[in-house]
């Protein structure tokens, strides 16, 4: 029987994974119209965007409503700590947007996001040597599955480019660490940031390195494109605004790596979608690589949740097991 904060938790993650799958998947679809050759195919220049309405968007509501921003007073106090995680991982969330969107002009969208599914066992071993999760062979089994769903999916790729692949690993490595760092920023680091907070940092130091790379890289096509497509464009850079704002409600609320679970089921409603929207072809050896990934994950997270449990079990014991041990001292 479920206790009461069970079926808060619950209720919370079906709400924040909902919102999260939605919002992503909607900002999937429009990249990927919009990195079209016909219409705006300029990777940095987007991602760019994305991050001066993100920005744009945060400055605006922390002017407007400041009592949003408890944690700021403590940002401001300890800038310089901030800092040193905000600033590599600005360039961090930037590299993995430019790497993501580039790869649309090379893969498909159902190639890409079968190559997603690995990060789960990416930030595994990431958090594993940064101390954020405990190492088990158990676990390394269950994530074997999930890399052999992945390998099955990546061979059968019928129209495979390396080009793509590489782009989209490199935005998986970069995006599973600045999802952790994300996560110590805003559950620990003596920082403990709130959403908006941590986004409001963040957007800016993603925005600068995009900006020298446009710069240093101009060409005038992109003005013509973007005259020609800024009403979609505008959009399309709200979309991404929200995006953040429910990646870092996530990391706050959950964790890095409820973040990745969520994000595989986000992934497996676009693969199902994605030959119906962009008529991307899926072979019979992905299908079953797809079905290989699912088992893996579903067996990952009744580990994960038999482990929340026991947890919580332990933290009910103690205040108990301390009630008893006072009387029998003064006995």
């Amino acid at each position: 029987m479920l206790t009461a904060r069970e079926l808060r938790l619950i209720a919370e993650t079906f709400a924040i994974g909902g919102c999260y799958i939605l919002i992503s998947a909607s900002l999937i679809a429009f990249n990927k119209y919009l990195m079209n050759a016909d219409r705006f195919p300029y990777a940095k220049a987007m991602t760019a965007m994305h991050m001066a309405m993100t920005t744009f968007m945060s400055l605006l509501l922390y002017t407007c409503a400041p009592s949003l921003y408890p944690s700021m007073g403590k940002a401001k106090e300890n800038w310089r700590t901030l800092l040193k995680y905000i600033l590599p991982l600005g360039f961090l969330f930037a590299l993995a947007l430019y790497c993501s969107n580039r790869a649309y002009l090379y893969s498909s969208v159902a190639f890409l996001q079968f190559c997603k599914e690995g990060n789960v066992a990416l930030i595994f071993a990431m958090s594993c040597l940064l101390g954020l999760q405990v190492f088990s062979w158990h676990k390394v089994a269950i994530l074997s599955i999930v890399v052999a769903g992945c390998s099955l999916c990546a061979h059968g790729e019928v129209n495979f480019v390396w080009a793509g692949f590489l782009l989209q690993i490199t935005s998986q490595m970069a995006e599973c660490s600045k999802n952790l760092i994300g996560e110590m920023v805003m559950s620990g680091a003596g920082l403990k940031l709130d959403v908006l907070t941590f986004v409001l940092f963040q957007a800016p130091c993603s925005l600068l390195p995009l900006l020298i790379s446009v710069a240093l890289s101009w060409d005038l096509e992109i003005w013509f494109a973007f005259k020609a497509h800024w009403p979609v464009i505008f959009l399309n850079a709200l979309n991404a605004f929200a995006l953040n704002l429910i990646i870092a409600t996530t990391l706050k609320r959950l964790s890095a790596v409820a973040f990745v679970i969520i994000g595989i089921v986000k992934d497996s409603v676009i693969v199902a979608t994605s030959s119906l929207v962009f008529g991307d072809h899926i072979s019979a050896q992905q299908q079953v690589g797809f079905a290989v990934i699912m088992t893996g994950i579903a067996c990952w997270s009744h580990l994960k949740i038999k482990e929340q449990q026991e947890s919580d079990k332990l933290k009910e014991s103690e205040p108990l097991t301390a009630g008893r041990d006072v009387p029998a001292t003064r006995v």
